[in-house]
């Protein structure tokens, strides 16, 4: 190429150099047709033409020179060719530095330098073209150094592209983690890539000139060609699951594209098929499908299968004329043993409750874990109204045996109400609705115990929901009121303490006693702020009490069993003393039974922590409810509170006289005060001082009254 562009610039070369004529005129004429000629080639030429002199200054460029590098001649011309170009590059992308190009060297070195690749910065596209350098040095007769060199530039931008293409797909096809193998026209595999063999376990091998159906799975599959047979008109591409062999004969099912390879023609040269294992995503998938419809504890449908159940059985029964029941269950006093026990104890329990009904109900029948502790059964094609109730007899039997969970003896009770199909409601959701207000009725009926549903119970639910609501927002509306009730020595009738006893000043419904509150307040949970907010305030009150001169021996606070089985209780009750500044013995906390009722080391050593830093503990309501003689050893209380209910008739009841001498009794035996509730007469009080009761409180001596009533200082 070089030899032929010299060829064809000779005219230049005898620009310079022509022979003598004779003729003055015909050599002008000679040297102009030459220059003419020289002109016309060295501008249309498709190469790149440089001239340089013999310090690297640019001297002529031509046309094709001018393209490569974006700039006008004029621009380059007189400039050292290495600063026309904004920047020159190797093939690896480094600078190419001015001593190292051709053109320099063949100053240098007086010697052709060829076939030096290197990319051109062209100014107007603001992109690198990549050319072909040649540089030819001249040398006059007789001298030693180059006088100009010659330079040509060859276009080889799209050839670079296309190789760095090719090397592009070079790097994929074999570094890609989709499995790819590449057919024939008649579907004969060519080529695998390294991702294929570690997909499937079969080398290039293995696979070499085999039928593409070879790779399929004999079963859950395709046939052989129906990868290919989406591939007509102007469709070039098929996507879908293929199951797929593996090597080891276990079959995996793979998304897998397949793409056609046509020449220019259109004639289909080769299948492109690109797969990739998609066993894991299947099981995802799967996953996320039961997930979807299932509880994840319990492995039990969810509320949205359910509901999908229930809706359509309901329209067979509506068809058929059939009847169906829908029962709400609910664990009793479950947060008390997630709260005592930790969550992964009460998990367990869900789990082992979650047993057991799916071990009592039909094979029809559907078991949902609705939410939290409760749990919905539906009963399809049930014979008559009084079977539900049967079910519900056995759920709540089933659980007379302890429940062991974590080396935990845990005793829990169910409260079940049913709804009837069509009677009760004629869709999922009144349905659930109403069975879910029967429940609430078995629990108000003393829980462990169920209900059918009633219009009335609808009204009562309610009204409790919107109690409960309103609850809530008591203590941000300041509607909590703490009223005291005295405790006096029965022998000498003086005051030995008060008891705080908390009201609610309800905004529509007035004054309201704790029996219409508290009950509601534990269930939901309300309770531990309600109590908080109680042993706070009457806390302050003590120490204004203590202030004004007052000589009050004990504040007496009530503390419920949701409360005291919270972990964090003991911490609360330290806080509130430090930031009232209220001396330890001057509280009493008054205990229900229950609150012991699932005793463990940690309740004890909560009792224990309590007594140590100088508070005063009283079991309340002594001799209702169910209570281990054997704890009342263990626990280090200080007194006795015999319950209202054996005081009122302990003057006329022979029964309750017996009781109150014996819990006397019982108390002074372990060195325990033991103070009687309910005082309304001095008979009363008379015949609990012949018994041997130390203190009594009751209306006897004061009702409930507000802090600032002077029957305080009455009583000293």
């Amino acid at each position: 190429m070089l030899e032929k562009l010299k060829e064809a610039l000779g005219a230049f070369g005898s620009f310079f150099f022509m022979p003598p004529l004779t003729n003055p005129k015909l050599a002008i004429d000679t040297l102009r047709i030459s220059e003419a000629k020289y002109r016309s080639l060295f501008e249309n030429i498709d190469q790149g033409v440089i001239y340089l002199d013999a310090a690297g200054i640019v001297m002529a460029v031509n046309q094709a020179a001018e393209q490569l590098l974006g700039l006008p001649r004029d621009v380059i011309i007189g400039r050292k060719f290495a600063d026309s170009c904004f920047k020159v590059i190797k093939e690896d992308g480094s600078t190419f530095p001015e001593e190292q190009q051709s053109s320099a060297l063949a100053l240098h070195t007086g010697k052709p330098v060829e076939g030096v690749v290197m990319g051109l910065f062209n100014a107007e596209r603001q992109s690198y073209i990549w050319v072909v350098v040649n540089s030819v040095p001249e040398l006059r007769v007789g001298e030693q150094h180059p006088y100009q060199v010659l330079m040509t530039l060859t276009d080889v931008t799209r050839q670079k592209q296309s190789e760095g293409k090719l090397s592009m797909a070079s790097v994929i096809f074999n570094n890609i983690g989709e499995g790819i193998f590449v057919t024939d026209k008649d579907k004969k595999i060519i080529s695998v890539n390294e991702a294929f063999t570690t997909i499937t376990g079969f080398t290039q091998q293995d696979v070499y000139g085999r039928s593409a159906g070879f790779l399929q799975a004999k079963k859950k599959n395709l046939k052989s060609d129906d990868e290919l047979s989406g591939l007509t008109g102007n469709v070039t591409s098929w996507q879908g699951e293929v199951w797929r062999r593996h090597k080891s004969g276990i079959d995996f099912p793979s998304w897998t594209t397949v793409s056609e390879v046509r020449d220019s023609g259109g004639e289909v040269l080769h299948y492109v098929h690109v797969f990739m294992d998609i066993t894991h995503f299947k099981k995802a998938q799967d996953h996320l499908g039961f997930l979807a419809y299932h509880d994840p504890l319990t492995k039990l449908p969810n509320r949205l299968l359910l509901k999908d159940r229930i809706d359509h059985s309901l329209q067979t029964a509506l068809r058929e004329g059939s009847e169906a029941a829908v029962l709400f269950l609910d664990l009793d006093r479950f947060k008390g043993i997630n709260d005592t026990y930790g969550h992964a104890v009460g998990d367990g329990l869900l789990r082992e409750v979650a047993k057991r009904i799916k071990n009592l109900v039909r094979k029809e029948d559907t078991v949902s874990r609705y939410a939290g502790d409760e749990f919905v059964v539906f009963m399809e094609n049930i014979p008559d109204a009084k079977n539900p109730a049967k079910l519900a007899q056995k759920l709540i039997d089933t659980f007379d045996a302890p429940v062991y969970i974590k080396g935990f003896r845990l005793k829990i009770s169910l409260s079940v109400g049913i709804s009837l199909f069509p009677q009760d409601g004629k869709d999922t959701d009144t349905l659930i609705r109403n069975a879910d207000a029967a429940m609430y009725r078995a629990k108000k009926e003393g829980r462990n115990n169920f209900q059918y549903y009633s219009l009335e119970l609808t009204a009562e639910a309610f009204e409790k929901m919107s109690l409960e609501c309103a609850l809530r927002q008591c203590l941000d509306r300041h509607e909590l009121i703490l009223y005291y009730q005295p405790q006096v020595c029965l022998k000498t009738g003086k005051l030995v303490g008060v008891e705080s006893l908390v009201r609610w000043m309800h905004p529509t419904q007035g004054l309201m006693s704790p029996d219409q509150f508290i009950p509601i307040a534990e269930e939901s949970g309300f309770i531990v702020a309600i109590g908080e907010w109680v042993l706070q305030n009457a806390c302050i009150q003590m120490r204004r009490w203590l202030d004004e001169g007052l000589q009050v021996n004990k504040m007496v606070v009530n503390v419920s069993a949701v409360q005291f089985l919270r972990s964090d209780f003991v911490a609360a009750v330290e806080r509130i003393l430090h930031s009232t500044g209220l001396a330890p013995s001057y509280l009493e906390l008054e205990l229900t039974g229950g609150s012991f009722m699932d005793n463990s080391e940690q309740t004890i050593k909560a009792l224990n922590r309590l007594v140590a830093a100088g508070i005063d503990l009283t079991i309340d309501d002594f001799g209702v409810g169910c209570f281990s003689f054997n704890n009342l050893k263990r626990i280090p209380v200080k007194k006795l509170k015999i319950n209202s209910t054996f005081v009122v008739d302990v003057l006329n009841n022979a029964n309750d006289e017996d009781i109150t001498r014996a819990v006397i009794a019982l108390g002074h035996g372990l060195h325990l005060q033991v103070i009687a509730m309910g005082i309304e007469s001095n008979a009363q009080q008379n015949r609990l001082m012949d018994l041997g009761c130390d203190e009594g409180q009751g209306y006897l001596y004061s009702s409930p009254v507000l802090p600032w009533s002077n029957i305080f200082q009455q009583l000293m």
